[in-house]
């Protein structure tokens, strides 16, 4: 609030006052004429003007009368010959023209205004003029209105990339270069914002957009105030989101009645997360990385749940660091995660407050049911009619506004309104032009991209691969896949099945950006059979054990195996004779010990039983009784060996393949494993293949269904024999198990269930009778029917009996 005497205090507080207006137009040389004395009459008949939180530019509207008694004298800037349109010396200057300074002064009195109590509340500029029939109007903006029109002709570079350069430093030399000194009032800072700007270019647009969107990215605010003191001065400054004792308190006897009284849940946001360029920490190529920061308030969220904005920064922008982020997102927490009480009414004309001051407003007890304390949002001053009054808009604490907010929320900063520009990367030349003809070929788990350079624009240094699964996406750092000095690229760590996009764009080699090529569409695939080497087995646990993969040439060892003990080519070779398909290994009976191969590491589980195998052929004559050797050793999580445990297999059969083959349980503390496979002596020659390891699973049991007796046939018990049961075993034949017993030969003994019955009638002995043992017939029906046929009903074992089921 605007500082106020002790007398004025007591004046607007007591409410019994009257409030004085007068409006003083300055001509180009200088000099002042106070509308309200003009040829000795007041000519003033009313003014209007406002200020806003969602605007810091204000206009005000001045109404006159046109004309003096009999139409003599005229404010009319057309009437030439009227003496108001006469400077000192008798020129032509008329007093009312678009582009005179006009202010306009108030003061409030219990009596007759003085001359040293006037009070500034507006200095602006005309912008229009109206003489109408009776009344002439004009109206103007403040001083912000006027450094809206003077607009930025050349870019030019600010700030520094060393220590950077204070933003309100940035702000007056932005003033400074494209204004006139003295033009209008100058930059006040009350207090450091501590932002210091690096290297950026200023774009061209309005002057005082360059200087709000610099304020608007701290969450600040810049807008013409009067400085006590001092005069007007546009002021820079946070608002004041902690706020202390309000300024001044309305009640009932002051509004009479609350226009309006709302709360809305729109723009509450309560979850706020600000994209940024972090210039501190770069990737591998050296490009600063995107990242976020996040605020939040728990209390809102509890109360209206998450409500989420985004404010994303342009790569270029001069938020570049987390804390510079931070402080962003923090002050939209600030201005909206609460939902603000809204409230309107009318006053006598009260001059001294300003946007953002804090207000108690006490309860009429009809809307209000209790004090309440807001921020200032709007000021709506009106003189007509004799009648002097304030409009105010009050709503939660003192923020930046909340409009501004709005157009920011998922929005990046590259919009033509003023409130989302962003600070763009010095550009000093024209980068190269996008390249043309690219053609994707898709791959596994990736794709190949080809394309051809321009044959326009500047010479290319490097091109940038960007890649996103948004289609008509913007290349940023964050969809930066690679760069090189290539015109192909090929990427190969991608989901398959999801579709992506590409674009391709330049850099020369003073490192300017070009425009990016058209979008591709991309398809990474999955393996597919085509992509297998024909005739290489994968199913075993060491890879390639056929031998038939050999990438590297027959020259070195086959693909997943090297020498452990030798040397390929010399004591190992290729060979075609082979056990299957195409390749082996040969071993000759060269220099002397044993020569191995080794499998790639391969993971195992302790407790677990591995079957390693192999085929060899040991030549008929081959001297010595050694052969081939197969050995699996195993290793602990830091692929250290474990000595105990490994199994080995020595085979010395002559003349054929033969399997050599041998188990072993993984220990404790294992694992990994390889396989060694080779020639165990130097005194014989041996060629090996299908050398591989697998998992030894042991075959799980069926389950037993128990019988369901009928006809008085039921489970014998005695001397250990388990109850009648049946099952399908692995191969598919059913098979009964256990004893029973009866009173009555040939009557059905129990139903086996539908999948378990023959194909056709079996008839199948069985051992029966108690004491005396004797040879029975069970019949099994193709409806499931158990039936002895013959024998003794007293026993009946139905181990061994067996039968090809249903399929």
């Amino acid at each position: 609030m605007r500082t106020l005497t002790n007398q004025e205090r007591a004046t607007l507080l007591a409410g019994n006052y009257g409030t004085h207006l007068r409006v003083v137009v300055v001509r180009p040389d200088n000099s002042e004429v106070d509308l309200s004395t003009l040829l000795g009459r007041d000519w003033v008949m009313g003014a209007q003007w406002s200020e806003t939180q969602d605007a810091t530019v204000c206009v005000a509207t001045v109404s006159v009368r046109r004309s003096g008694p009999g139409g003599v004298t005229s404010l009319s800037p057309m009437v030439d010959s009227s003496v108001a349109n006469r400077g000192p010396g008798g020129l032509l200057m008329p007093l009312l023209k678009e582009g005179r300074r006009f202010r306009i002064e108030v003061q409030t009195s219990s009596g007759r205004a003085r001359p040293d109590a006037w009070r500034q509340v507006f200095l602006g500029r005309i912008d229009e003029v109206d003489p109408g029939p009776e009344e002439l109007s004009f109206n103007g903006r403040d001083f912000a209105g006027v450094f809206q029109d003077w607009f930025i002709e050349v870019e030019r570079d600010y700030g520094n990339d060393t220590v950077g350069v204070a933003v309100q430093t940035v702000m007056a030399q932005i003033i400074g270069d494209n204004i006139p000194t003295g033009t209008g009032p100058g930059l006040y800072v009350p207090v450091d914002p501590m932002w210091q700007l690096g290297k950026y270019t200023q774009q061209r647009e309005p002057v005082w957009d360059a200087v709000r969107a610099l304020a608007e990215q701290l969450g600040w605010e810049v807008r013409l105030r009067w400085r006590e003191g001092h005069g007007w001065a546009f002021t820079l400054q946070c608002p004041e989101r902690l706020a202390g004792e309000p300024v001044w308190t309305f009640g009932p006897a002051h509004y009479g009645e609350l226009k309006q009284a709302k709360r809305a849940l729109r723009d509450i946001r309560n979850v706020v997360e600000v994209l940024y360029t972090d210039k501190d920490d770069r990737d591998a190529l050296g490009n600063e990385k995107r990242k976020t920061v996040t605020a939040t308030n728990p209390t809102s969220i509890a109360e209206y749940g998450r409500r989420y904005m985004q404010v994303a920064e342009a790569s270029a922008s001069n938020i570049n660091t987390q804390a510079e982020a931070q402080r962003l997102a923090d002050a939209a927490i600030a201005d909206l995660s609460d939902s603000s009480l809204t409230l309107e009414f009318e006053v006598p004309y009260f001059w001294p407050l300003e946007v953002n001051d804090m207000v108690r407003v006490l309860p009429d007890g009809v809307t209000l049911g209790a004090p309440v304390e807001l921020a200032v949002v709007n000021l709506d001053h009106t003189f007509a009619g004799g009648v002097a009054k304030t409009k105010l808009q009050l709503r939660g604490r003192p923020a930046t506004s909340v409009l501004e907010w709005r157009a920011r929320d998922a929005a990046p900063l590259t919009a033509h309104n003023a409130a989302l520009k962003s600070i763009q990367v010095t550009t000093k030349l024209k980068g190269p032009d996008a390249p043309g003809d690219l053609q994707p070929t898709p791959t596994v788990n990736g794709f190949a991209l080809s394309f051809r350079p321009s044959t326009s624009g500047p010479a290319w240094d490097t091109y940038e691969l960007h890649v996103s699964t948004s289609p008509g996406f913007t290349p940023s750092n964050a969809t930066l896949k690679a760069a090189a000095s290539a015109t192909r690229f090929e990427v190969a760590d991608l989901p398959p099945g999801v579709t992506h996009y590409a674009m391709v764009r330049g850099r020369d080699i003073h490192g300017n950006v070009g425009p990016a090529s058209a979008q591709v569409e991309l398809a990474p695939r999955y393996v597919a059979p085509n992509d297998l080497a024909p005739l290489v087995i994968f199913s075993s646990l060491t890879p390639n054990p056929s031998f038939e993969a050999w990438t590297r040439g027959g020259s070195e060892p086959p693909d997943g195996w090297q020498m452990a003990s030798g040397t390929f080519g010399v004591d190992a070779v290729r060979t075609t004779e082979a056990d299957t398909a195409t390749y082996a290994v040969s071993f000759p009976a060269t220099t002397a010990g044993a020569k191995l191969l080794v499998s790639q590491y391969f993971a195992v589980m302790p407790g677990q039983t591995y079957v390693a195998r192999l085929r060899y052929l040991k030549p008929t004559g081959t001297p010595g009784t050694g052969g081939a050797r197969l050995e699996l050793r195993w290793y602990d999580a830091t692929f250290t060996e474990i000595t105990t445990g490994a199994a080995l297999s020595q085979g010395t059969s002559v003349g054929s393949w033969t399997h050599l083959v041998n188990h072993a349980v993984a220990p404790a503390r294992a694992r990994y494993a390889r396989l060694f496979a080779g020639r165990a002596s130097d005194t014989v020659a041996v060629n090996i293949d299908n050398a591989s390891v697998d998992p030894y699973t042991t075959p799980q049991q069926a389950p037993r269904s128990v019988v369901v007796f009928a006809n008085g046939w039921g489970p014998y018990a005695a001397n250990g024999r388990a109850a009648p049961t049946f099952f399908r075993d692995s191969t598919g034949r059913v098979r009964l198990q256990g004893a029973m017993a009866g009173t009555t030969v040939n009557t059905v003994a129990f139903t086996l269930p539908e999948q378990y019955r023959p194909l056709s009638v079996v008839d199948h002995p069985v051992v029966c009778g108690s004491g005396v043992v004797v040879i029975g017939a069970l019949a099994i029906g193709t409806d499931g029917t158990v039936t002895l046929t013959t024998g003794s009903a007293s026993f009946v074992s139905l181990d061994g009996v067996s039968f090809r089921g249903a399929e």
